[in-house]
């Protein structure tokens, strides 16, 4: 009885850990750049380990640029008026915050990377998305990265759990 107990037990932890909801991403941040791994994504259920490299703590923020649909051109498009606007306090109104001026740990720091203080789990709508360093003087491209969730499966896929 035991045996068959213990087996039963194995097979659920093994379905349950082996699902396709756990994927971590992995964004690099630096002093002036952040490089998130994608552009497009169709679920926008994921979790991401963002890795400062940095001596120092970086702030950075993370918004939903376009709600309910995807910015055509969202990789062309340039964000930097709207960015320094809201590093001075002006939040477009078209934006939803999603993370607001979150200090990264460096990694250095990082004392157990099992629970990393870096690690956000997202259920992300359709829209486009983006991320961004809020210690920065100017803008560029480097400072920001793009990138937009196509299907609302992630939220489906919450409300029948």
């Amino acid at each position: 009885m035991k045996k068959i107990f213990i087996l039963l037990c194995f097979s659920v932890l093994t379905i349950i850990g082996c699902g396709d909801d756990s994927l971590i991403i992995e964004p690099k941040v630096s002093i002036d750049s952040v490089d998130f791994p994608f552009e497009n994504r169709e679920n926008g259920r994921f979790m991401s380990i963002y890795r400062n490299n940095a001596e120092q703590g970086i702030p950075i923020s993370f918004v939903m640029a376009k709600q309910k649909e995807v910015l055509p051109d969202s990789q062309d498009y340039n964000f930097c008026p709207d960015i320094q606007n809201y590093r001075k306090g002006a939040v477009n109104p078209d934006w939803f915050v999603v993370n607001h001026n979150i200090l990264l740990t460096p990694e250095r720091e990082v004392l157990n990377q099992n629970d990393h203080p870096n690690l956000i789990s997202y259920s992300l709508p359709r829209g486009t998305y983006l991320l961004f360093l809020m210690d920065g003087i100017d803008c560029n491209e480097d400072q920001y990265d793009v990138f937009d969730i196509s299907t609302n499966d992630a939220l489906t896929n919450n409300l029948q759990e």
